[in-house]
């Protein structure tokens, strides 16, 4: 149960598209917010631990067939997310932080991190290696101790950006955090279309 929790906090520890949403949803809206978004991608990678210890050697062959595809939507998607981050900010500008409860970050970055192709990859790889014959108990058992990891990690990004939001207050900072992290996650959906 320990290799899976190290799993979890290395997995999450992985500088990607999610940690950069996390932390910039935390410099900007705060520590609650950043938490919550945390929260959800350690659910997403949970939710892909027991799909892949408990049926993943019947899941993943149909995946590895149409395995480009699917990384080319993911990395499209990234692409799509960063580019409305940025659209939005150009149009409308900072919106008010505190009308978006800290709450409403959870799904999106569930919906997130379920599609981004850096986890699909992993978790592909790990679940040849930790078999568990099919075994539900078992497969959610470790699912939890890797979910458990993977929320600690999430937690750091999120106190970590927000220390960082309360660091360099004002309007100007908080712009030039969320710029940074569109450009960020773009970036990384970049890379993955070019390796698929």
């Amino acid at each position: 149960m320990w290799k899976a929790f190290v799993f979890g906090a290395v997995l999450a520890g992985a500088i990607g598209p999610i940690a950069l949403l996390i932390f910039g949803t935390s410099a900007r809206q705060g520590f609650a917010a950043g938490a919550f978004a945390g929260l959800g991608a350690a659910l997403a990678d949970f939710l892909y631990a027991f799909t892949a210890l408990s049926v993943g050697a019947l899941i993943l062959p149909l995946l590895a067939t149409h395995g480009r595809a699917i990384r080319a939507g993911c990395a499209l998607l990234l692409i799509g997310l960063g580019a409305w981050m940025l659209l939005r900010r150009a149009l409308f500008g900072e919106a008010p932080v505190e009308r978006v409860p800290a709450s409403n970050t959870l799904w999106p970055t569930f919906l997130l991190t379920i599609g981004n192709p850096m986890t699909l990859v992993v978790f592909a790889g790990i679940a040849p290696q930790l078999p568990v014959a099919g075994s539900i108990p078992k497969a959610a058992v470790l699912a939890l101790a890797l979910g458990a990891g993977s929320a600690g990690v999430q937690m750091a990004f999120a106190g970590a950006g927000a220390a960082l939001g309360a660091a360099l207050p004002g309007a100007g900072w908080r712009r030039a955090i969320a710029t940074a992290s569109a450009i960020g996650i773009i970036a990384f959906g970049i890379a993955g279309l070019a390796g698929a």
